[in-house]
């Protein structure tokens, strides 16, 4: 009998790992096949599910895609973003292992993360925890050495912890409770990613709640595509964002105890208004999906527009969107929170996910709603004399409003629509005509239009329209000026100015932005009264509402300045533009000088006199022009 001789193992275990292939999983992928949660850190242990979450997958699966390199996530406590970065983590030192780095906001925190958080992960996992070094010594206060890549943990104010190594994975947790500086160091985040640079491969994920507009996460945000995550109504399929407003409770009812505990909230779907209950809000999260900034999503869930190619991901998301949160608590959240000025600047940085702004003016939704008067859209009240207009162009889109002016800058909306091509434009503006209910015609007098895009294009329909139509560029220095011209036509080779050629007419936004304000919000016996027709949409008082007007402070001087600025939930602000260009028409114009004299009797005869005044202005300018 010939004995059987055992060969020797040539391959160790660890160089058997060390030589494995990675697998073809994502993120989340992976983490439902690997993830165990500690049931002392987590709200429920065992194995991990992404569908619990579901809105963390294109989170996670945006560590596995070669092309990012960036990922930002500004989102509410309570939404799981730690957990997501942990499964990040969990994938790169298990599947596509590099030297990492963990930062925290202080030394306790990262000391109390690393023992808390990263080493039970580790442990309960087996696809990690045969990854963990054989010798404990390698397993220190702030590091591990695992058997493929060494993990670093360090803290913001360390610049010893932040600057010593080369880095290929970088984690940024809570970035907005960083200081401005490192010890005697630079900024603690420009610091740490001075040790990716070697790496052409690199991953830098930064993470937090917001705090102020000058906060990290929020201006990083701001650099990425700024995706936000769009669920369908169960009952009419149209996609939104969860916004905080959208929340009902009885008007009544004041109590948050009573509106907790009797689960007395409920989400208002912004289309059909239908109610969205609890029960319901796991299947509406499981069917979204996230959009980046630019982008639509129809019914049927397909998005729409060009998707921006990029190698900065940022994700916005709230608490609403929260598995473990009702409509109810988070309406009793907010009326325990409302008195207290610190309490509610909490609730809007860690419940909202918004950013918290000493705010000195603001249009809300409801008012602006309550100015709509009983008159169709296309309708043109009696006492309008003159008509202006705004268009915003878009890229492969336009947004515009016709204006109806009367005496005392009183005014009424008499169409708001978004139209695809410029002959819907041109056809609208230059050639209807708009009828009163006794028979009297009116044409658009004058009308702005943003150069802003599709530059080329908007000069020759002004060059065309040069009569009514104005190509307008917004200014946001406060020049004290509301409108500048610089004259565009040229003659070729001398350079000469081309007699009644084209001007690009420069507004101070700001000026025209507080002009509106003041109209919309005028005293109930001032003049100047705002209207809108009946049923107008949601979509023009949600993006009329978009912006507020801040006091930004800065940083160093602590010095204020009253701003502009577009609110934190990034709805659209097409509408507002362009009914702040047709406020411009008006002012080109001069509709603040139309008068009322006489009596009724002579009404008709005032109005024509301040008709035929109003058109001799284009004459005026082409003489102006020509001198």
């Amino acid at each position: 009998m010939i004995a059987m001789v055992k060969k020797p193992r040539i391959w160790t275990d660890s160089v058997r790992q060390a030589w494995e292939l990675p697998k073809r999983l994502t993120v989340s992928q992976w983490a439902n096949q690997s993830r165990v949660l500690d049931p002392i850190t987590s709200a429920s242990g065992g194995k991990w599910h992404t569908e619990t979450t579901p809105y963390l997958r294109g989170i996670m699966d945006a560590f596995y895609d070669p092309l990012v390199e960036d990922i930002t996530i500004m989102a509410s406590t309570q939404i799981g973003k730690t957990e997501g970065m942990l499964n990040m983590l969990g994938y790169a030192i298990d599947q596509d292992p590099g030297p990492t780095l963990w930062v925290n906001p202080t030394e306790e925190l990262a000391k109390s993360f690393c023992k808390n958080r990263i080493q039970p992960m580790t442990r309960l996992s087996p696809d990690l925890k045969r990854h963990l070094p054989s010798n404990e010594d390698n397993i220190a206060k702030f590091e591990i050495f695992f058997d493929r890549m060494p993990l670093y943990v360090g803290w913001s104010n360390s610049p010893s912890s932040l600057s010593s190594r080369p880095i290929r994975y970088l984690f940024l947790d809570e970035i907005d409770k960083y200081p401005p500086f490192s010890g005697k160091e630079a900024d603690p985040i420009k610091l740490a990613k001075e040790r990716t640079r070697t790496f052409w491969n690199r991953k830098i994920v930064k993470c937090s709640t917001p705090t102020t507009r000058d906060g990290y996460i929020y201006q990083e945000y701001k650099k990425s595509d700024r995706c936000q995550y769009y669920v369908p109504c169960p009952f009419c399929r149209h996609y939104q964002v969860l916004s905080f407003s959208q929340i009902r409770w009885p008007e009544d009812e004041r109590d948050p105890e009573v509106v907790r505990d009797k689960k007395l909230a409920w989400y208002e779907c912004i289309r059909c208004k239908e109610k969205i209950i609890d029960v319901q809000k796991r299947q509406v999260i499981n069917s979204g999906q996230w959009v980046p900034d630019g982008c639509e999503i129809n019914s049927q869930g397909m998005i729409t527009g060009e998707i921006p190619v990029t190698v900065r991901k940022g994700f916005w998301i709230n608490a609403i969107y929260s598995p473990w949160l009702t409509f109810s608590e988070i309406a009793a959240e907010f009326l325990s929170s409302k008195d207290q000025i610190n309490d509610l600047m909490n609730f809007v940085n860690s419940w909202l996910a918004e950013i918290w702004e000493e705010k000195s003016k603001r249009t809300e939704v409801d008012h602006v709603k309550s100015l709509s008067l009983e008159y169709p859209e296309g309708f043109v009240p009696d006492k309008v004399v003159v008509m202006t207009a705004g268009v915003d162009v878009q890229m492969d889109h336009f947004y515009f409003v016709i204006r109806g002016w009367g005496y005392g800058e009183e005014s009424w909306l008499i169409r708001a629509a978004r139209v695809e091509s410029w002959p819907n434009i041109t056809d609208a503006l230059f050639q209807t005509v708009y009828k009163k209910r006794n028979g009297e015609v009116l044409k658009v007098r004058m009308t702005c239009v943003d150069s802003g895009y599709n530059t080329d294009e908007v000069y020759e329909i002004c060059r065309r329209n040069s009569d009514v139509a104005r190509a307008i560029k917004g200014d946001i220095r406060v020049t004290g000026v509301p409108i500048t011209i610089t004259r565009i036509d040229r003659y070729v080779g001398s350079g000469v100015f081309i007699p009644g050629g084209l001007s690009l007419y420069r507004l101070d936004v700001n000026y025209f932005k507080d002009k509106v304000y003041r109209l919309v919000n005028s005293d109930p016996g001032d003049l100047s009264k705002w209207h809108n027709f009946k049923n107008v949409s949601e979509q023009y008082l949600r993006q009329f509402c978009s912006e507020d007007k801040v006091i930004v402070r800065d940083r160093k001087t602590g010095r204020a300045q009253e701003v502009w600025k577009p609110k934190a939930n990034k709805t659209p602000n097409h509408y507002w533009d362009a009914e702040i260009y047709a406020t411009a028409a008006a002012e080109m114009i001069h509709v603040s000088s139309l008068r009322q004299t006489g009596t009724a009797n002579t009404f008709n005869s005032t109005r024509d006199n301040n008709e035929s005044y109003l058109g001799k202005l284009g004459g005026m300018r082409k003489n102006w022009l020509q001198r």
